[in-house]
């Protein structure tokens, strides 16, 4: 079916709302040529839709970009050309591209990772090619909401609770301070049609548990629990610049650059400053080094302190692609390649970790095994054991938050090993009871999910993601010897 756009040519609530946020924060001027970001969905069709009421008044010319990455098929192709005839109707430029997501742009990086990136390089190139200077994407008063509670889960600092912010040239967000349940309450009123994405209904991605389970438990203890998170976000965000700010003044103090590619850092000057800002000079060491905008994890920065800052002269580490070593009262960064093709957080064999995105075939540096995982559907329930043999297991997926990295071993990890009743106990333990020697513990891979370890490759699966007869996804993960063996 066509799509329809019957604008009400009386602004509405939500549009007056938008209109006075975007001149509030000087999100667009006049006379902008902007970029929309369209999927189909309600929200993107509900910022087109705003947009393109606004336009006359605010002599903005509009284009559409839409990106289709193939994952559900001829739904994916149908959303594609819904597009495609909501822009013909409003007679706005539209452009389409695919963008597959194939094992190389994966690789290091969950799916959604993945797809964000290469949305949002894609996005550059839509804005470069239709000749405009700004971008607009429809994330929603709620999207900022799961953002937040999902960096809450993962332990992030100001930064990432921060969430989104509604301006980051070229990228704005019009839609930030209004709720999904006004989107769509202003789509009825405009009798607007908008595609509905049926993998957001699944429970295997973090932000969709978030969305359907966590939230709404959330919202019994407090019902405005959206705008409260949307309001300390923007609390968060502004005493994160000011860090940020901070931290930027120290950098141009204490770190200079030196010749090939390399800073140096003064030791003495770092550790005079607080905590909170030696770690960002460190990131930001790291940034400008790697040449990287996205910093390394709070642990890599942490180990970084530990192990480099506080360590003897000579001490040295790589983090993500930055070799980081201490001569007496300096701390070198200089660049490196890429290790094996994915992203560490830290080279050492003693504290190694690798994204693990689903599906895929990774590379376990410290044993030159492979490790591969994927998803299956089971169209009956499932009567097999949990174990198909120590090097390759089915779990049950609708138990495991698919957000994989594969890990070394660190001291009071726990686990419940399969076989012991759902009992919990220390990984070092279960290492002695199997008579692993010690040398060999730091180099076994360990499948982690945000709810704990799932596998310890090679020896013992959790209890907890066990398969049971009501099981209907499965994941899959397989440990190989050599590149020539596969999971059948």
């Amino acid at each position: 079916m066509a799509p329809s756009i019957h604008t009400n040519p009386r602004r509405s609530l939500l549009m007056r709302r938008v209109a006075e946020t975007m001149k509030r924060q000087r999100l667009i001027e006049r006379g902008d040529r902007v970029v929309v970001a369209v999927s189909g969905g309600p929200d993107s069709v509900a910022l087109l839709s705003v947009l393109h009421g606004l336009a006359p008044s605010w002599n903005l010319s509009l284009s559409v970009a839409h990106f289709n990455y193939g994952l559900r098929g001829a739904e994916s192709d149908a959303d594609a050309a819904f597009v495609m005839q909501l822009c013909a109707r409003l007679r706005i430029p539209y452009r389409c591209e695919r963008l597959p997501l194939t094992d190389d742009l994966c690789q290091g990086r969950s799916l959604q990772e993945a797809a964000r990136e290469a949305r949002y390089a894609a996005l550059l190139r839509s804005r470069a090619s239709l000749n405009a200077n700004k971008v607009a994407v429809g994330h929603t008063r709620d999207d900022q909401a799961e953002t937040v509670v999902m960096w809450l889960l993962r332990g992030a600092g100001t930064t990432g609770l921060a969430g989104m912010p509604s301006l980051r040239l070229p990228f704005i967000r019009p839609l930030l301070a209004v709720g999904r349940i006004d989107v769509l309450s202003y789509l009825a009123e405009q009798k607007l049609e908008f595609r509905e994405d049926s993998s957001n209904g699944t429970s295997i991605y973090l932000r969709n548990r978030v969305r359907h389970h966590l939230l709404p438990v959330l919202m019994q203890f407090n019902p405005a629990i959206l705008a409260g998170l949307a309001h300390q976000a923007d609390i968060l965000r502004e005493d994160d610049a000011c860090l940020d700010s901070m931290a930027m003044e120290q950098f141009a103090r204490i770190v200079r650059k030196g010749g090939n590619e390399e800073w140096i850092l003064d030791r003495a000057g770092l550790l005079a400053l607080p905590l909170a800002l030696q770690r960002r000079v460190l990131r930001k060491a790291i940034q400008y080094t790697t040449k990287v905008n996205r910093g390394p994890s709070f642990g890599a920065v942490s180990l970084l302190l530990e192990r480099v800052v506080h360590g003897c002269s000579g001490s040295r580490a790589t983090v993500r692609n930055a070799n980081v070593s201490r001569a007496y009262e300096k701390i070198l960064f200089q660049p490196r390649d890429v290790v094996s093709g994915s992203t560490l957080d830290f080279t050492t064999e003693a504290d190694m970790s690798v994204a693990l995105p689903v599906p895929s075939t990774i590379s376990w540096p410290p044993t030159g095994q492979r490790l591969h995982v994927d998803l299956v559907h089971c169209s009956q329930p499932v009567t097999t054991c949990s174990s198909v043999s120590p090097m390759r297991v089915l779990l049950d997926a609708d138990r495991i938050t698919v957000d994989l990295h594969v890990r070394t071993w660190k001291p009071g990890d726990r686990f419940h090993p399969f076989g012991f009743g759902g009992h919990q106990k220390k990984l070092q333990d279960v290492f002695t009871d199997l008579k692993v020697p010690r040398p060999e513990r730091n180099r076994i891979p360990l499948v982690v999910a945000p709810e704990g370890i799932v596998w310890v490759a090679g020896y013992r699966l959790d209890h907890r993601f066990r398969v049971t007869a009501s099981t209907r996804h499965l994941l899959r993960l397989a440990l190989w010897e050599s590149e020539r063996q596969e999971f059948r």
